[in-house]
């Protein structure tokens, strides 16, 4: 059994070589916890479904002495420096595109402790923080260069969804903002963020006004696209082009070509002479994301004059983070008429949405003003 435990470690992964020394001559419970984990490849690929009789065994298994630690451990390692892979470089991260790593052992016990994690009966020692990192590593979300491995981040997002306690879904909330839909491994997320706040009870409202996809806008409305290294890190692409988001709703793409900047709207028609083989998939990329922002503001229009956000009050800190400054909802929330209560004064207040919300104390209440006077009675929010 020790030989098969030592075939799992390749000296030439860093994940591995820190780990080594803290994975093997374990008890015989939790050998057989690794080296069941470590066949998690043999199911978990493009799909992102997890063998049932697998998670039954896992369960199982996860039930020995000190295996909380241990698989506390793994993620926190995992979570370490340049996550699996180890590749923080742009050149490197270009030759790597295409490749999202083969089947070795390190790597499927790595998806196998990531998977395990959200069967623990706790979330505590930072496990969901930990989680949350190795997602956002493995699936480009940082401000710096990671290795993307989708098989390695779909993992952790499942696991999310699984882990018990609230302290998930916050994190949960915060990848679904920064995760563009564009990575392979979304869909998982998106089923985890259900998953969980099914879970935990969250009203389908709550639901939506936090997770409204932002489509990779920055919060300057704007999405710069090119090679790496000219544009957003997760999409390597072969033309120049700028996805804008104005302040009055509309959205443009300005293409550029050389010395020529041509702005277009709707439907976002590139100049003639600009399309060639090699920039034709960008180039309908661009095109499809710019009418998905266009979508978006129509539903968030048309969200945010339902009964379900009008007849509730918001807190300061939820209505700056899913209404004011996201880059979306931001447009719409901009155009429309709020206003605000503080604890033990029953008047409402004119709120200027542009203005600094941080004047506010946190305790204030905000609410879209009522659209007369005889608009029904606006019920507090959690």
């Amino acid at each position: 059994m020790s030989d098969l435990v030592t075939d799992l470690f390749d000296p030439g992964n860093a994940w591995s070589r820190r780990t080594r020394e803290r994975l093997t001559g374990l008890s015989p419970d939790l050998t057989g916890l690794l080296l069941h984990l470590a066949t998690a490849d043999e199911f978990w690929n493009w799909r992102y479904k997890v063998d049932a009789a697998w998670k039954r065994r896992a369960k199982a298994l996860l039930t020995a002495d000190g295996a909380d630690e241990l698989v506390r451990y793994a993620v926190r390692e995992l979570a370490r420096d340049g996550s699996f892979h180890d590749v923080r470089d742009a050149d490197e991260a270009i030759r790597g595109l295409l490749s999202q790593g083969a089947p070795t052992g390190p790597r499927s016990l790595a998806l196998g402790f990531l998977l395990a994690a959200g069967w623990l009966r706790e979330d505590t020692g930072g496990l969901s923080a930990d989680l949350a990192l190795v997602a956002r590593k493995n699936a480009q979300a940082m401000d710096s260069y990671y290795r993307v491995d989708h098989d390695i981040a779909g993992a952790a997002f499942h696991a999310l969804g699984d882990l018990p306690g609230p302290g998930a879904m916050d994190v949960l909330w915060t990848l679904h903002f920064l995760v563009t839909t564009s990575m392979h491994p979304q869909r998982v997320l998106a089923k985890s963020v259900k998953r969980a706040a099914a879970r935990l009870g969250v009203p389908p409202h709550e639901l939506a006004e936090r997770t409204v996809p932002r489509h990779g806008l920055e919060t300057d409305g704007t999405l710069t696209v090119g090679w790496i290294g000219r544009g957003a890190l997760w999409w390597n692409a072969s033309v120049d082009a700028v996805i804008a988001l104005d302040a009055d709703g509309r959205v443009t793409v300005e293409w550029t070509d050389g010395d020529r900047v041509t702005r277009t709207t709707a439907p976002f028609r590139c100049p003639n002479g600009y399309k060639n083989p090699t920039r034709a998939d960008s180039i309908t990329l661009v095109q499809r994301t710019a009418k998905a922002i266009e979508a978006t503001v129509a539903e968030e229009r048309r969200r945010l004059g339902t009964s379900a956000v009008r007849d509730r009050t918001l807190s300061r800190p939820d209505w700056v983070r899913f209404y004011r400054d996201h880059p979306v909802t931001g447009v719409v929330t901009r155009a429309l008429a709020w206003e605000y209560r503080l604890p033990d004064d029953p008047a409402h207040h004119p709120l200027d949405p542009a203005a600094d919300p941080t004047a506010l104390p946190a305790a204030a209440r905000i609410r879209l003003r009522p659209t007369s006077p005889d608009a029904p009675a606006v019920t507090t929010g959690p």
